[in-house]
């Protein structure tokens, strides 16, 4: 089945998407004028959820379970699902869809600037200094990398600086360690990406 993004015109084939996805991609889509709108509305609303707000919503489920309230859950499709597990089979179909999905995940650190949802300090430190340097940058689209395996996975680098073909990456050193197997096959596969491992290097970035 294929369907056509109303913003940016481009078709898709959702045969094998799970239900909604071509709305999410609307929603969020680069040429959507109120995609702004929704960032900062997403901004917003993520800013209100405090560790208060979190410690009273699990308190809340606590005692509606010691109360019984979730008793009529006894018999449904839920409750068959209790201590059973994926199968083989299910669980790399579960990996499939999430190494083939092109939608960015959003970190606990989510920062707005000019109306873009960025991940960390890091991020809005290097947002800054590319305006600075009055260099033309944008959130891309994810690349397609393939691993030690052969298996083809999608890489969300932060930045594309469009006029200079490059992109930028802030990532803390930890992150770089854990990661290291992962970078070291993307550098080999793109010459073109650039990891920054300090706030300094953000702050002080030179094309």
């Amino acid at each position: 089945m294929i369907s056509t993004c109303k913003h940016c015109k481009e078709s898709f084939d959702i045969s094998d998407k799970p239900k909604g996805w071509m709305a999410n991609h609307s929603r969020w889509c680069d040429h959507n004028p109120k995609r702004n709108q929704y960032n900062k509305d997403t901004a917003r609303m993520r800013a209100g959820i405090t560790e208060e707000s979190r410690k009273k919503m699990r308190e809340g489920v606590k005692r509606a379970h010691q109360n019984g309230k979730y008793a009529h859950i006894k018999g449904s499709v839920n409750h068959h699902w209790l201590g059973k597990k994926h199968t083989e089979e299910t669980k790399k179909l579960i990996s499939e869809k999430a190494r083939q999905s092109k939608h960015r995940r959003l970190k606990k650190g989510v920062v707005e600037y000019k109306g873009i949802l960025l991940d960390s300090s890091w991020e809005l430190a290097l947002a800054k200094r590319l305006d600075e340097l009055n260099v033309n940058w944008i959130r891309p689209e994810p690349i397609e990398w393939v691993d030690e395996k052969g298996m083809t996975r999608n890489y969300f680098p932060d930045f594309y600086l469009p006029e200079h073909n490059l992109y930028l990456d802030p990532k803390n050193p930890h992150a770089i360690v854990v990661q290291r197997k992962k970078i070291d096959i993307l550098m080999k596969q793109y010459s073109n990406i650039v990891i920054l491992d300090s706030l300094e290097k953000c702050e002080s970035f030179i094309i």
